[in-house]
């Protein structure tokens, strides 16, 4: 399923495909341990969960700051995760 890598190390923002596997998550944004923050109603972005305790690079989303790489997924109304709807120009207009 489609999701967008936010990359602060490289300053980039791509399509990463992620296959449905939690464990994918670990390699895709270079972490032990994940959080899921809520965007809206039906986006997510899964973050380094020690993001802040490392020597991390960061970035800003509508003001809110993070650490290190993010993965943009959504969900749905049972909460199962799915590809994310944005496009690749409207994330990197939302972040910093």
């Amino acid at each position: 399923m489609k999701a967008i890598l936010i990359n602060p190390f490289d300053q980039t923002i791509k399509e990463a495909v992620y296959t449905g596997d939690f464990r994918e998550i670990y390699s895709l944004i270079d972490c032990t341990t994940f959080d899921v923050v809520r965007l809206s109603d039906a986006d997510d972005l899964y973050v380094d969960d020690e993001g802040l305790l490392k020597d991390n690079r960061y970035f800003s989303w509508s003001g809110r700051n993070f650490a290190g790489k993010a993965l943009l997924l959504s969900h749905d109304d049972e909460g199962e995760t799915k590809a994310t709807n944005w496009t690749l120009q409207d994330v990197k207009d939302m972040v910093e």
